[in-house]
């Protein structure tokens, strides 16, 4: 595992990119790519009714914390391994084990619960349409890797295009909800194939005019190494299905007390809140390395300062946001929705709020996963998700759509706030630690494994049992 990978197979490293081209990149892709998933909705309400958004609002409710506990921040990990010790393949293994074990457990659900055919149908079809999209991710990590946002980016952008395509065809020809999701799972198969697996999208000679072959981009099957990658990334799964469920909850509480169209026009709605999503998603990812560097060099200073800047674009998206909904949200609904959303509107602006809060949360929960206080997340997610069922469960049946947004506010106020406590407390221990053991015995290199899989107390403790000993 600790062998490096043989330079031939790797990319030729580019000239490193400033922050504002890796933004702009990010922004880009990921503007088409949360432009196509709100235009998803919006066809589905144009083309359809409530109850079928809904049951496609249910069907990404359960999936999508599935997968994201089974993809275990793989991605995350690759990208780390700046000196890539570990190869790609047993990242892909892994994923494409991962993979076909969130679809089991996805069609256990389904079982588990007894849904209708209509709707099993659906939640595994968009189950499929997530699974493609999971080795994709595992593909673009490897192009993160080598500083390829850029080609990340057209990536994303096509295959934005061609889902929001295939749903269009596949619906309006037939009226039906699961060929229009299954439009989307062609459609992502296609950039799959075509585009994210081939050699000349990772800077490769072809060896195969077929499909790929190139041992670099090729699975790999070590058990040792394997181990050594789950039992690593194991917690990150866990802490990145709890933030999925946090969103996830209060869908699952609306389709149970109040019925699919509620859920329809509910997820319709919150999804208004899509443009500050990618804008606070984007920045987030082209600072991420820069705040873990700035904490694991003991430059708190700047690790403040990246952190200031991302809350203050929280607090101004979210501002916007409430303002917006507060002019013209019957009007907003209407036209990018039907009436039947817009006579709703008055959860719009609430929706907003959630989301200010949200982006302030987004932004520290990127400082603290930059500073390896996974554990700590995993605490305040599951206390926050435990809060969350209990209002939305005491809430839903009582106000309807308008106590699970109660519960989503009051979810992330103690997000929000947990999460400032987190970081104070985390960033006093480590100035502490810092000052007394400044030589950094025993921290392992930031491009292996080892660093990102631990807590940074770990090496701090070490440095100090160093110092001990000698």
């Amino acid at each position: 595992m600790k062998a490096k990978a043989p330079t031939p197979l790797a990319m030729q490293p580019p000239e490193r990119s400033s922050l504002r081209a890796d933004f702009s990149w990010s922004l880009l892709g990921n503007a088409v790519y949360a432009g196509s998933q709100l235009a998803i909705l919006m066809l589905l309400a144009k083309l359809t009714h409530p109850e079928l958004v809904g049951q496609y609002a249910l069907g990404v409710a359960i999936a999508v914390p599935v997968f994201w506990m089974a993809n275990l921040q793989l991605r995350l990990a690759l990208v780390s391994d700046v000196q890539e010790q570990t190869h790609f393949g047993h990242y892909l293994s892994i994923r494409l084990l991962t993979t076909g074990l969130a679809l089991l457990i996805i069609f256990a659900i389904t079982r588990v619960v007894g849904y209708s055919r209509q709707l099993s149908t659906v939640i595994l079809l968009v189950g499929v349409a997530q699974a493609i999209e999971a080795i994709s991710d595992m593909f673009h990590g490897r192009l993160q890797q080598h500083d390829r946002l850029d080609w990340i980016s057209k990536s994303l952008m096509a295959r934005s295009g061609l889902s929001a395509l295939g749903l269009t065809v596949g619906v309006y020809l037939t009226s039906d909800l699961r060929w229009g999701i299954a439009g989307i799972v062609f459609a992502r198969a296609i950039m799959l194939l075509c585009y994210d697996i081939r050699e000349r999208t990772h800077g490769l000679v072809a060896q195969s005019k077929w499909f790929f072959r190139h041992e670099a981009l090729m699975p790999r099957w070590n058990p040792r190494t394997q181990g050594e990658l789950l039992s690593c990334n194991f917690r990150l799964g866990i802490l990145w299905a709890l933030v999925s469920l946090n969103t996830a909850l209060p869908r699952y509480f609306i389709e149970h007390a109040l019925g699919e169209r509620s859920l329809g026009i509910f997820s319709a709605i919150a999804s208004m809140r899509a443009a500050g999503d990618l804008v606070a998603s984007s920045l987030g990812l082209a600072v991420f390395s820069r705040l873990a560097r700035a904490y694991a060099t003991e430059n708190l200073t700047k690790f403040r300062s990246l952190l200031s800047k991302l809350l203050i674009v929280g607090v101004a998206l979210g501002t916007c946001g409430v303002a917006v909904a507060c002019v013209a949200g019957r009007e907003i609904l209407t036209l990018l929705l039907r009436p039947e959303y817009a006579n709703r509107a008055e959860l719009l602006p609430w929706l907003m709020v959630v989301a200010g809060f949200g982006y302030m949360a987004m932004s520290l929960g990127t400082a603290m996963t930059a500073a390896k206080y996974y554990d700590s997340q995993i605490v305040l997610f599951t206390l926050t998700n435990v809060g969350v069922a209990a209002l939305s469960y005491i809430l839903v049946p009582w106000r309807g759509l308008m106590g699970a947004v109660i519960a989503m506010l009051v979810g992330t106020i103690l997000q929000v706030t947990g999460s400032v406590v987190i970081l104070v407390m985390g960033m006093r221990q480590h100035a502490r630690i810092s000052q007394q053991a400044p030589e950094h015995y025993g921290i392992p290199d930031q491009g292996s494994l080892e660093y990102w899989s631990k807590p940074s107390w770990a090496y701090a403790t070490r440095t100090l049992q160093s110092k001990g000993d000698e």
